[in-house]
């Protein structure tokens, strides 16, 4: 009856396990990959680069969560995490990506963009070095097949440390290094509530996007969304454009 007993509570330990998995997986792979990077960066030589993980600055929308910063005399370089599986498809200028597994096709926000606002935030806190060089890297795990068109370093996890050193021009004072540095962590709002604030902000807007697209409005104006042809065939774009440059996969 006991070893009954014990394995139902284990089955039942099992179930909450793969449950809690399932829900809160996007967060793990999404921490994890924050984590392996950070990794990564620690080979970079500590005299010559400063990193900061994990930082959220104010911005004109509320907060945005930058998840690397790495502060150098050859420039500041900005690098945004997405722990992904499968194959990934996306242009500089599409405001979404395209996530297909299997032939399970999902979108999210072009990370290029996503970094954009990242530097805008950077550059709010930094008034005082006004011109300040700012190099955006996005970062993805192994585990996915990168099929993009960027001109923006668009890497694997492994390969982010190369692309910092590539850069060998001083073009920041080693005097400013320190204070620049500074200003970031002053800057940094980060606390358990406002990461908490971020996370809902990050999920509604997220669910905005996706209502309206899915609605055929625009959802960074409001404009009807149509079918539209290419170079490289078709895709849904916004009825409003030039002024408008709203596109997503078919």
């Amino acid at each position: 009856m006991l070893n009954l007993i014990f394995d139902l509570w284990y089955l039942w330990a099992l179930l909450i396990l793969a449950g809690f998995f399932k829900i809160f997986k996007p967060v793990i792979k999404g921490w994890l990959g924050e984590k392996t990077i950070a990794l990564y960066l620690k080979m970079l030589p500590q005299d010559d680069y400063v990193i900061i993980n994990d930082v959220i600055l104010p911005n004109e929308s509320g907060t945005t969560q930058i998840d690397h910063i790495v502060v150098s005399v050859y420039g500041i370089f900005v690098i945004e995490t997405k722990n992904y599986t499968g194959w990934i498809y996306g242009s500089e200028k599409s405001a979404q990506w395209t996530l297909n597994i299997y032939g399970k096709k999902s979108s999210f926000m072009n990370p290029i963009r996503q970094n954009f606002a990242h530097i805008k935030a950077i550059e709010s806190s930094l008034s005082d070095y006004p011109g300040v060089p700012i190099i955006p890297i996005i970062a993805f795990s192994a585990n996915c097949d990168l099929k993009v068109k960027t001109t923006t370093h668009v890497v694997y996890f492994h390969r982010v440390v190369q692309v910092i050193r590539k850069y060998k021009e001083k073009v920041i004072d080693p005097a400013d290094v320190s204070k620049i540095v500074s200003l970031l962590r002053n800057a940094d709002i980060k606390t358990y509530e406002t990461k908490k604030e971020h996370v809902e902000l990050v999920k509604e807007k997220k669910t905005a996007f996706e209502n309206a697209a899915a609605g055929g409005a625009c959802p960074k104006c409001g404009g009807l969304l149509i079918e539209r042809n290419g170079n490289n065939g078709s895709f849904i774009g916004c009825s409003n454009y030039p002024k408008c440059r709203f596109t997503k996969a078919m």
